[in-house]
């Protein structure tokens, strides 16, 4: 049975527009770098409530209510670990608060390679050389040195010696989220 109100209609049409909205950010924009299974309880459990709710809402309104709890037990299990009774503040707070990368924005020259980089150097406050690099971050030594160049050249990383680096204050400030990268003019990728 179909439910015509205009309620209906425009609760699925919000629930897709925020649904498309969620898999926007999960997909396509760098919100969170790993994703962990109660992540995706939670996300499932909003997805179902955002877009299977008014869905069912049209065609099966006596079920709605049956959708809304499973949505809602999905979060809960996302939000709380039932095994050893403990609310997932600490994983929540790893995703949501401890990775700069999660909410800050790459400039557009930046590669996913220059974040690995710079937290690397910011992690371990060391001298480090190309080779060392790359086999921490699991990249090539190629790819590395490319890097290094154009992060040299932005005020990321200085050479410390031939064929070894340091990370900057400026490189800090990035890692940390407190500036932002800023353009690369195309003279500078050579």
């Amino acid at each position: 049975m179909i439910d015509s109100s205009v309620f209906a209609y425009y609760n699925l049409a919000i629930g897709l527009v925020t649904g498309l909205g969620v898999c926007y950010f999960l997909f396509f924009k760098q919100t969170v770098v790993e994703y962990q299974q109660y992540l995706l309880f939670t996300v499932a459990g909003l997805m179902l409530f955002l877009v299977g709710g008014p869905v069912v809402e049209l065609f099966f309104p006596s079920f709605v209510h049956w959708l809304h709890g499973a949505a809602a037990l999905s979060v809960i299990l996302g939000l709380y670990d039932p095994v050893e009774k403990d609310l997932r503040r600490d994983a929540w707070a790893d995703v949501l608060l401890q990775k700069p990368i999660q909410i800050r924005e790459q400039a557009e020259w930046m590669l996913p390679i220059d974040d690995a980089i710079l937290e690397l150097f910011n992690s371990k406050e060391l001298v480090l050389t190309p080779a060392i690099i790359a086999y921490n971050i699991e990249y090539s030594r190629g790819e590395v040195n490319r890097r290094l160049r154009t992060l040299e050249k932005r005020g990321f990383v200085t050479k410390v010696e031939r064929g070894k680096y340091r990370i900057t204050a400026l490189g800090k400030q990035y890692v940390t989220g407190t500036i932002d990268s800023g353009p690369l003019t195309p003279a500078d990728e050579r």
